[in-house]
């Protein structure tokens, strides 16, 4: 599906920040047969990564000076940068790196962005959109099909979300004993969902968005990632929404991948 805009609260943009750019590159042009274009040097080599001439989503390089491991970040489109970063100091969360503008060609302000915690140490940004809206599709083949929170304290990651974005919860019904899922709903729309961290993840994992990329055949594309030097993070499986797998890539970033169910 292709978009010109998204509603303010809704999941926007990805990006992965690698240790290796251009390692990072490779591996997922290969894998979704992405295009990618990296600006120049002075607006800090961030790589745009094009479907069919349509971006769909970034691979930067991690600055020395941040330490923390590479992983993909989910963006949430809003209206007023400035505001939801005042807003998240009030609800108890922090701000990451403050409001900055991101230029473009020329004098062309592509957006404004912050990254943001959530107070369980959820990380995720924020997109206020100027000249690049975000992904120019989603939930087609090799675009990012649907966005979630895994919290230490899932909770308090959705009473601080609700304050700062005004999300309403629903909570899903059919889940499995013991699990709790919830999807954050504009304008009664699910956007994404939020959840504990599972059980049976270790406890250094922390809080973290987890990005789903549809693709075409689950299988398939979990068998290249291998051979590409990904590790498939358990054998896909079939859910209510499309076949699934988890994948950590060849730097440790993980992402899902969705070959959703025919129309």
């Amino acid at each position: 599906m292709k978009f010109d805009s998204y509603t303010a609260g809704t999941p926007s943009w990805v990006d992965l920040m690698a240790s290796d750019q251009d390692a990072a590159i490779a591996f997922y042009c290969d894998l979704f047969g992405w295009e990618c274009m990296k600006s120049s040097p002075d607006m800090g080599n961030y790589g745009m990564c094009y479907q069919d001439d349509i971006p769909v989503a970034g691979i930067g390089q991690m600055p020395d000076e941040i330490q923390f491991p590479p992983s993909w970040t989910t963006y949430i489109s809003v209206d007023d940068a400035a505001a939801v970063v005042a807003a998240v100091g009030e609800a108890g969360g922090q701000v990451m790196a403050d409001v900055m503008d991101i230029a473009g060609p020329g004098d062309a302000l592509m957006g404004r962005m912050a990254v943001l915690a959530d107070p369980s140490g959820g990380l995720f940004g924020v997109w206020e959109p100027h000249e690049h809206i975000g992904s120019g599709i989603a939930n087609e083949p090799v675009s990012f099909a649907w966005n979630e929170l895994l919290s230490r304290d899932a909770q308090a990651s959705r009473d601080f979300l609700a304050q700062v974005f005004g999300y309403e919860w629903a909570a899903m019904p059919g889940t499995p004993d013991g699990m709790e899922y919830f999807t954050a709903k504009v304008d009664g729309k699910d956007v994404f969902g939020a959840m504990d961290v599972p059980a049976q993840f270790p406890p250094e994992v922390p809080s973290h968005w987890q990005t789903y990329f549809a693709v075409a055949d689950t299988d398939d594309t979990l068998a290249r990632a291998v051979a590409s030097g990904g590790t498939a993070l358990g054998p896909a499986f079939d859910s209510p929404f499309g076949r699934m797998a988890v994948i950590e890539d060849p730097q440790g970033a993980r992402f899902s991948v969705m070959q959703m169910p025919s129309a």
